[in-house]
Order: structure tokens, then sequence, then C-alpha cells
């Protein structure tokens, strides 16, 4: 049974490595997710109105590329949201 996969909104885009699995919006990351301790934990790099950073453990990088992606979806315009002020700022 292989993973199923749900497809990015416009701007969204994963860089895959060997040990790391990172959500890019716009160019910003927001999500990152890589080995920690025996184990693998999703991290979420910015923050802003109804975005805040938190930690979550997940069994694979698959699987958390999963959650990230479900997360990401569901925050969709607060995301898009927080990186426009980031792009304002910089």
């Amino acid at each position: 049974m292989g993973i199923r996969t749900t497809a990015l909104p416009e701007g969204f885009k994963w860089k895959v490595d060997e040990q790391r699995r990172t959500l890019f919006c716009r160019s910003h990351p927001i999500i990152e997710i890589g080995p920690e301790r025996r184990g693998w934990i999703a991290r979420i790099l910015i923050t802003g109105k109804g975005i805040s950073h938190e930690e979550v453990a997940v069994r694979s990088l698959d699987s958390g590329e999963g959650w990230a992606t479900r997360w990401a979806l569901e925050r969709k315009t607060a995301l898009l949201r927080v990186v426009a002020a980031l792009d304002v700022a910089s």
C-alpha cells in the first residue's frame, strides 16, 4: 500500500532531502520534518495570527509530510497572510 498524497495549493512546495523535508510557502519555510532522537518531529517555523510555533511527533517522514500537508491546507489563508506580512517586512 502506497502513501496517499494530497496536492498542495499554488505557492506551496516541498523540499525533500534524505533525512528532512521542508514545506515552503512562497519561498518561506513554514514546516520542517526531521529526525529527533529515535523518531521524527514536525516543527512549525513561523508565527502569526492563527499560527504558532509547535512541535508534533510523527511516525515517519512520509506520515509527517501527510500531517503537514493537511495542517497547511486547513490554515492556507492564515499562512498566506503571515507570509505576505513577512514579504512586506523584508
